[in-house]
């Protein structure tokens, strides 16, 4: 029975042996796959960008000026080009109305002295208005650029207008508006006598506005 008794006593000391390496493999093993404890085993930890910032934060970088398709970059010229602007001519600056008519003239067309003058600058066009003590007023448009052209002089034309001669190379009364409307080489105006309302001064063209036509086409 002896012998008996002691395998079975080494048997118990082998199996304690193995439940302790057992229990010793497992506790390894789970710490290993505890996320605190670091990465899993056999993970593969990635190498640092360069381009990352501080703490691995990813830093990015601000795009280019992009250009247009068929654009040229900024301060260049599209296809190689010269940079020629093809859109025509750009029109003259405007004169100053001093230039367009004296007070004198402007004063002699409205029958009283002018009080005061008003310059105004829209799209190719100047327009000057020289006004009474009462209000009535001496208006002067000077077209610039294409604006000023024979062709746009005759497109603007209506079949109510009269025609009138003697100022510029072509001159039309325009009943819709109360405006003399006159070419003359590159210049194109128009000039007009008005209330304190705003309505013409008169139904057609009066002697003393055609003066003031003549004088502004000597002008300009």
């Amino acid at each position: 029975m002896a012998p008996v008794r002691r395998r079975t006593t080494a048997l118990l000391v082998v199996a304690g042996l193995l439940l302790v390496a057992v229990a010793g493999l497992a506790w390894f093993l789970i710490d290993d796959d505890d996320p605190a404890g670091g990465a899993a085993a056999g993970a593969i930890t990635p190498a640092a960008d360069p381009a990352a910032g501080p703490a691995g934060q990813a830093t990015t970088t601000a795009p280019g000026p992009t250009t247009a398709e068929g654009a040229s970059p900024a301060g260049g010229t599209a296809g190689g080009g010269s940079g020629a602007d093809t859109s025509g001519p750009p029109a003259p600056p405007a004169p100053a109305c001093p230039q367009v008519i004296s007070d004198a003239e402007a004063s002699a067309a409205l029958g009283a002295a002018v009080a005061r003058t008003e310059a105004r600058d829209g799209f190719l066009v100047r327009t000057c208005t020289f006004w009474t003590s009462s209000d009535r007023y001496l208006l002067v448009q000077v077209s610039r650029g294409v604006a000023a052209s024979r062709e746009q002089f005759e497109l603007s034309r209506l079949p109510a207008d009269q025609t009138v001669a003697g100022i510029g190379q072509a001159a039309r009364w325009a009943r819709d508006t109360g405006l003399l409307d006159v070419l003359d080489g590159p210049a194109r105006f128009q000039v007009g006598l008005f209330t304190p309302a705003g309505t013409p001064a008169a139904p057609a063209p009066q002697p003393r506005l055609e003066a003031a036509a003549r004088a502004i086409t000597a002008r300009l």
